[in-house]
Order: C-alpha cells, then structure tokens, then sequence
C-alpha cells in the first residue's frame, strides 16, 4: 500500500478542542490537506485534494487559485517567495511572482513527496520508483532502482538524501546516486526524518518505527501498532510522529510515547516544524492544527 492509497480518512471526533494543547484552524471545506510547510511565523503554505492551495496569513488559511484540479501530495519552499508542489499524474507546480503555474513533467507517475537542498537542487519521488531531479533549470528523471512506490523523500545535504517506500525499502544518495540501503523490516514506510545526519527515523505501517544510527537501521520500539503516516523533528529537537485514528507520538528520552490527545481520530497525513519550534499537523477533518505554546 503506498501513500496514495493510505486515503481514508474515517473516524469519530475525538477530546474537547478547548482541552486540547492543539490549536485548530478550522478549513472552509471538507478537502483532505496532505502536506504543509510553514515559511515563516505569519506565512505557510499547504496542499491537498483536487489541487487545493492553502495559504497562512499569520491568523487563517485560506484557499489560493490553482492551475490544477488533481490531488497535490507535497510542498516545498527552498527559499520565501518560490515553492513548489508535486501531485497525481506527474503533476508539479512552481510558485514564484505570487502565483503557483504547472511546469513541463519528465513523466506521468504520480509524485508523493518534493525536497530541495537550495534553490536550485530539488529531488522529488513517486509512483513506481520514480525519482527525478531539479538543477535550477528543468526536472529530469533518474533512473529507477526499484519499481515500488516511494513515499517520502528527505535531504540532510546536497550529499546526504533518503527515500523510504513500499516493502520497507529505503534508498540513500550520497552524491553520486541512490543505493538501497538494509533495512531490518518489511513493511511500507510512509515518513522519514532526521534529528541530526546521525539520527534518522523512518515509519509506516502497523507501528513500524525504524531508528538509523548514523551506520545502519533497526527496529524501534512502538507503543502502539496503528498505521504512522509521517514524522519530523521541531527547532529544538522535539520529535513527532502522526498517523491514522489522529495517532500521535513524542519522542522523549529516546523513545517514542503518547504525545497529547489531538482533538480529533481523523487520519493525520502532513507535520512540519514552525519557525517557532512549533509543529503544524493536518488531518482529514476539517481542520489544521497547531501545537501551543
């Protein structure tokens, strides 16, 4: 099963949201919001279904045209003012001169997940084991290492990058080219993120959690078995990991707990840090959320 199919988004209201430490910025509509990058304490940008563009104002989202009506799945700000955002199809758009336009598609397979290392460095992977890369000029396609899906896509460097996908397969470029790394599990990955280039941890499906030592990956332990959708890393080092049933977990002294009861049981797809240390998590509800202070 990969990102794609990981959609549904059932489920019950959760806790009271005035009890809750999550702030939550009710959306206009029902659409899913897979992904979301704050670029600044009064400015953030997120993406969803039916080629939704959300934009942060400092106090709403609020909806921004889009050239597209497919499901956009990640968004990327390498620099303020110019973003880019991948999707169904191939599908990848880039913001700059304040309006978001599709841009030419080395390939038609859906596209999960878009990073960049600078302005003019950019990686983003998909369906089928699609990779292709961005070198400030155009998007070109690398050849495929494996033909399962790729879910999620990180970079530490400009030499230093990680891909996790179906059947529990983890790739890492170095600079050179993208080599599958041993992996202690079988099970999709849907996130990956890194503390430090020494620390990295890769999630998915019933409570995979997976820990990189700087030398190799293991098994970690989960207090839980649901499904974890993504995973990142705060300002000061504090850990998050979301996933279905509105599932999430801190990481506190080298092992991942109950991070706080979100008011909602509503499949949690995107998380990123604030500026503020703060991180923003999305769910399937109506609604955004916001950790307080």
């Amino acid at each position: 099963m990969s990102l794609l199919c990981a959609c549904s988004g059932s489920g019950r209201e959760g806790k009271d949201i005035q009890a809750s430490s999550w702030v939550p910025y009710r959306l206009p509509f029902n659409h899913v919001v897979f992904d979301l990058k704050p670029v600044g304490e009064k400015d953030g940008w997120a993406v969803g279904e039916r080629g939704l563009i959300l934009r942060f104002d400092g106090t709403q989202w609020q909806p921004v045209e889009s050239p597209v009506a497919v499901p956009l799945f990640s968004v990327a700000f390498p620099e303020p003012g110019h973003g880019w955002a991948v999707g169904a199809d191939g599908t990848i758009l880039e913001f700059s001169d304040n309006a978001w336009k599709e841009v030419p598609k080395p390939d038609r397979w859906h596209l999960t997940s878009v990073a960049f290392t600078s302005p003019t460095d950019g990686w983003a992977v998909g369906e089928r084991g699609s990779i292709i890369h961005y070198d400030g000029t155009a998007w070109r396609k690398v050849p495929f290492l494996k033909k399962v899906a790729l879910n999620r896509v990180v970079f530490n460097g400009p030499r230093d990058g990680w891909a996790v996908g179906n059947q529990g397969v983890i790739l890492h470029y170095d600079g050179t080219g993208w080599k599958e790394a041993s992996v202690p599990a079988d099970r999709t990955l849907y996130g990956i993120a890194f503390r430090s280039a020494d620390e990295g941890w890769a999630v998915g499906e019933k409570g995979t959690i997976l820990r990189y030592d700087g030398k190799s990956w293991s098994k970690a332990e989960s207090p839980v078995e649901r499904t974890f959708l993504n995973v990142a890393f705060t300002g000061g080092k504090d850990g998050y990991i979301v996933g279905r049933g509105g599932e999430i977990l801190a990481l506190r002294d080298g092992k991942w707990t109950p991070g706080g009861e979100l008011p909602t049981r509503k499949t949690l797809y995107g998380i990123s840090a604030g500026s503020d240390g703060r991180p923003w998590v999305a769910a399937t509800s109506r609604d955004i959320f916001r950790k307080r202070y």
